[in-house]
């Protein structure tokens, strides 16, 4: 199983009010969406990601409103397939835990101090894996703990998944 697959990028264009258009997986194992842009087919994650968020009504809020900030989210979206998408596997999940939670040691988000389309992208990759963390785990992963509960407190954002629970007490001890 991927972590970054329709689903999650039905949710990303949910989220964003944008038709997905029609997803399907490709031969070569990538994700792609048709008529998403007059009619053309777009491959891969990161690209369709980004193609939504060009199309959103609050485009420099998702991909920055700085060049450096844009390269970072092209950066994390391009992460999250290549490493997130496989957190899946236990290995993998403390292996993306740990270097997440060393991004966001000074970070409010993921690119700095702004949610993006990046931030987004990884709360829905993500939210299975922090769902099975017990609370010594997110103590582990204490900044990444704090920016998912920051993040899923948005109502629209987290539409119907499930609400984690953070135990502050277990989290700061």
């Amino acid at each position: 199983m991927v972590l970054c697959g329709i689903e999650c990028v039905q949710r990303i264009s949910q989220y964003l009010n944008i038709p997905s258009g029609k997803l399907q997986v490709t031969q070569s194992n990538t994700i792609a969406a048709d008529n998403v842009v007059k009619n053309i087919t777009i491959e891969g994650f990161s690209s369709i990601i980004q193609a939504y968020a060009n199309l959103s009504k609050e485009q420099e809020l998702h991909l920055g409103k700085d060049r450096i900030t844009q390269t970072l989210v092209r950066q994390w979206l391009e992460y999250a397939v290549i490493c997130v998408n496989y957190a899946d596997v236990p290995a993998n999940a403390r292996r993306v835990l740990k270097e997440l939670n060393i991004a966001l040691r000074d970070n409010t988000y993921i690119t700095g101090t702004h949610k993006t389309i990046a931030d987004v992208a990884l709360y829905y990759a993500l939210h299975s894996i922090m769902n099975g963390l017990t609370y010594q785990e997110q103590a582990e992963y204490v900044h990444v703990s704090r920016w998912f509960d920051n993040i899923q407190q948005e109502a629209k954002l987290r539409h119907k998944l499930k609400i984690i629970d953070f135990d502050l007490m277990h989290l700061y001890i």
